[in-house]
């Protein structure tokens, strides 16, 4: 699947968790999120860092990024196939 910078026309533009409030509604309600994943999202739309959530969940950073990604993909999906 395309990368969501791809997508949008933009080449190397960082993807960020600043939605809207009915942005974030409509992604909880159908991107299909685990509840790790709205958790982590959640952490991730209140400024937390990775650091910060992975102490908070108890596990490592690369586990937090893995989410994230995950996260990431199904909002691409979510916004592509709508």
């Amino acid at each position: 699947m395309q990368k969501l910078a791809e997508l949008l026309g933009e080449k190397n533009k960082h993807f960020d968790f600043q939605f809207t409030d009915k942005e974030y509604e409509y992604f909880m309600a159908n991107a299909r999120l685990k509840p790790i994943e709205k958790q982590v999202l959640e952490m991730r739309r209140k400024d937390m860092t990775i650091v910060a959530i992975s102490i908070e969940l108890g596990t490592c950073e690369s586990n937090v990024n893995k989410i994230i990604r995950k996260i990431k993909n199904k909002i691409i999906k979510c916004i592509v196939f709508g």
